[in-house]
C-alpha cells in the first residue's frame, strides 16, 4: 500500500512542516479518530529529531486536532455527537449574521474572489481533488466573513471553523455531498450580488443547520466503517486510505 512521504523543505521551519503534514494526514483520514501518535515511530518515518515532533503536537493540540495526556501520549481527538450538536447551531447563527452584515460592505473584488473560489470548488469536485475543494470552500466563506468588518465575530468564527470536527468531517463529508454544496454556494453568491442581506443570511444559516444532521449521520456510519475496516489491526501509521469515497 502506497503512503505519503515526509520531505523536508529547508526554507520553512521544521515544526511548521511537521504540523502541516500531520494536519493533512488527519484531514485526509490517514490518521484515525482516537489513534495514538507515537513519537519514535514518527521520528523514524520523518528522519527528524523528537523536538520538532513534540512542538508540532502542541500546535495540533492548540488547533483542537489532538489531545495530549501526560504519561500516556498524544491521540487524535475523538469527535462526538455532542461536539457537533453544540458547535453547528452557534456557527450557523454567527455565519448567518456575518453574511447579513457583509452584504452592505462587499466590494467587487470580494464578489470576484468568491466567484473564483466557487470555480475552484467546481473544478476540484470534477477532478475529485477534495483537498483543493475544501480549500476553495474555506476561501469562499472567509471572504464574506472578513468583509463583515466585525473583528470579534471574525475571531470567534475562525476558532469554531478551526475545530477538529470542522476540519476532519468537512473534508470527508464533502466527498459525498459536494453537488448539493455547489448548488447552495451558487445561490449564496447570487444573493450577495443582489445585496439581499436578509435572504443570504437565512440561506447561510440554513445551509449549516442542514449539515448538522448529515454530519451526525456521517459520524455514526464512519465510526461503524472504521470498526469494520480496522478492528484489531493497525497498518502503517500514515498509510493511505482505501481508494474509495468515504
Amino acid at each position: 500500500m502506497t503512503q505519503k512521504k515526509f520531505e523536508p523543505r529547508y526554507a520553512i521551519p521544521l515544526v511548521q512542516q511537521t504540523a502541516e503534514f500531520l494536519t493533512d494526514a488527519i484531514i485526509e483520514g490517514r490518521l484515525r479518530n482516537g489513534q495514538r501518535l507515537v513519537e519514535n515511530e514518527l521520528q523514524r518515518e520523518f528522519k527528524i529529531s523528537r523536538a520538532p515532533i513534540r512542538e508540532a503536537f502542541r500546535v495540533l493540540e492548540k488547533n483542537g486536532l489532538v489531545i495530549i495526556i501526560p504519561r500516556r501520549g498524544t491521540f487524535i481527538r475523538e469527535i462526538t455527537r455532542k461536539d457537533i450538536e453544540e458547535l453547528f447551531p452557534v456557527r450557523a447563527s454567527l455565519e448567518g449574521l456575518a453574511a447579513r452584515t457583509a452584504s452592505s460592505y462587499l466590494e467587487p473584488k470580494d464578489i470576484e474572489a468568491m466567484e473564483l473560489a466557487l470555480s475552484g470548488m467546481i473544478g476540484a469536485a470534477t477532478a475529485k481533488d477534495f483537498k483543493s475543494y475544501f480549500e476553495n470552500h474555506i476561501k469562499f466563506h472567509e471572504t464574506f466573513i472578513n468583509a463583515s468588518k466585525n473583528d470579534t465575530m471574525i475571531r470567534i468564527i475562525e476558532n469554531l471553523r478551526r475545530q477538529a470536527l470542522w476540519f476532519r468531517f468537512s473534508y470527508l463529508w464533502h466527498e459525498e455531498n459536494f453537488e448539493y454544496t455547489l448548488r447552495v454556494h451558487r445561490e449564496i453568491l447570487d444573493l450577495f450580488i443582489k445585496k439581499d442581506a436578509h435572504s443570504v443570511g437565512a440561506l447561510v444559516e440554513q445551509h449549516i443547520l442542514i449539515a448538522l444532521d448529515e454530519f451526525v449521520n456521517f459520524l455514526t456510519s464512519k465510526s461503524k466503517q472504521e470498526i469494520e475496516d480496522h478492528g484489531v489491526s493497525h497498518g502503517h501509521i500514515l498509510e493511505e486510505p482505501k481508494n474509495e469515497i468515504i
